[in-house]
């Protein structure tokens, strides 16, 4: 048997159980890998879904609080119409008054 042909099977006698039992393990390793990928995509399925419903409450909040100020914007645009019919016809009774006046002079 040759040099090269004893440092070859040295090499097959030593490394190659080696390299089996590493195989072994690295298939384990990556089993545990894809396990705790599977729970946190779980866990982050969770996460997503709690923080739907938050987000859901929160809209919900936010558009309660849009009608409100939209029902105060028509309260208030109804009384500025009233003001503004006021306004007008106390403009209407002033230009009359000036009338009057003027024929009384």
């Amino acid at each position: 048997m040759s040099v090269y042909d004893q440092v070859k099977q040295a090499l097959q006698d030593i490394v190659a159980p080696q390299l089996a039992e590493l195989r072994g393990e690295l298939r384990g390793d990556i089993a545990n890998v894809h396990k705790e990928i599977a729970e946190l995509r779980g866990e982050f399925r969770q996460e997503i879904a709690e923080l739907r419903g938050e987000l859901r409450e929160e809209i919900v909040e936010v558009r309660g609080k849009v009608e409100t100020v939209q029902a105060e914007i028509r309260r208030l645009d109804e009384r500025l119409a009233a003001l503004n019919e006021k306004v007008d016809m106390t403009a209407e009774i002033r230009e009359r008054l000036a009338a009057l006046e003027a024929r009384a002079r």
